[in-house]
């Protein structure tokens, strides 16, 4: 039988392999949107420095395809 080998990689190298599978898919440029709540948000925004963590959106490039990351509002 196989070994299982754990195949778990991190955030950062997942939107590497979204960057590169969406732009196999058109020749134009890509840009992908995720809205996250507050936690996920703030874990997201941890993974860079040179962000300020005062404003509800960031954006990043990955080898050409652009991601924002928006925080949703909270209902109260």
């Amino acid at each position: 039988m196989a070994e299982n080998k754990n195949t778990d990689i991190g955030d950062l190298e997942k939107l590497a392999l979204i960057a590169e599978s969406v732009q196999s898919i058109y020749k134009g440029k890509a840009t992908v949107v995720f809205e996250l709540e507050s936690e996920e948000y703030k874990s997201v925004i941890n993974h860079f420095r040179e962000i300020d963590r005062h404003h509800k959106r960031f954006s990043i490039d990955v080898s050409g395809t652009e991601f924002h990351f928006l925080l949703t509002e909270e209902e109260k």
